[in-house]
């Protein structure tokens, strides 16, 4: 990432660069984890697990809702059960995990970046700008060590990885089990 423009404004032709340079950092995910997030004045807290060597993810909420990808069938609660590739059913949760597939980069989304900062011992902080509004931005933490997103925040809503573990942690038959949130989410980036 050294040869980013750090800590100096960034036109909206620059977004392909910081897009590539996210990308560079992906590996294959084989991971598990937890986090939560925040829409409309509503917290939700999930647990995952991701296989994208063999095709498969699976996330659960606190409140029961299950969602799951296997075999080219994602299946959410609110729909049948369809065919679809590994990546385009994802939900921005595990969209985290590949922070390159954001929606939210321009020209597909709606924002692009306009900063990134060194944060913390490890992490770049991208800020965005929309493109009709620049005062309504959005900021993304992505880990420079494993290129996964940490925080991503915006008008209304965040999304916050709290745990990162291997695969191997993720118990397929164990109910995920969640404690309350109390106060605010530590950060480690």
């Amino acid at each position: 990432m050294a040869s980013l423009k750090l800590d100096s404004v960034l036109s909206r032709s620059d977004t392909q660069e910081i897009v590539d340079a996210v990308d560079a950092l992906r590996t294959e995910r084989r991971l598990s984890g937890r986090g939560a997030t925040q829409s409309n004045g509503k917290g939700r807290q999930f647990q995952f697990a991701v296989d994208e060597r063999h095709h498969w993810w699976t996330l659960a909420f606190d409140d029961g809702e299950r969602q799951w990808f296997r075999d080219g069938i994602v299946r959410r609660p609110q729909d049948e059960p369809r065919p679809a590739e590994f990546f385009q059913p994802l939900p921005q949760l595990l969209q985290m995990l590949w922070p390159a597939k954001l929606l939210t980069w321009a020209p597909r989304g709606s924002f692009y970046p306009v900063l990134v900062q060194r944060v913390g011992r490890r992490s770049l902080l991208i800020t965005f700008e929309h493109v009709d509004d620049p005062a309504f931005r959005q900021t993304l933490v992505v880990d420079e060590e494993t290129g996964i997103a940490k925080r991503f925040t915006g008008f209304g809503h965040a999304v916050i990885l709290t745990s990162i573990e291997s695969l191997d942690a993720w118990d397929p038959d164990k109910e995920p089990v969640f404690a309350p949130l109390i106060g605010p989410i530590p950060t480690d980036y």
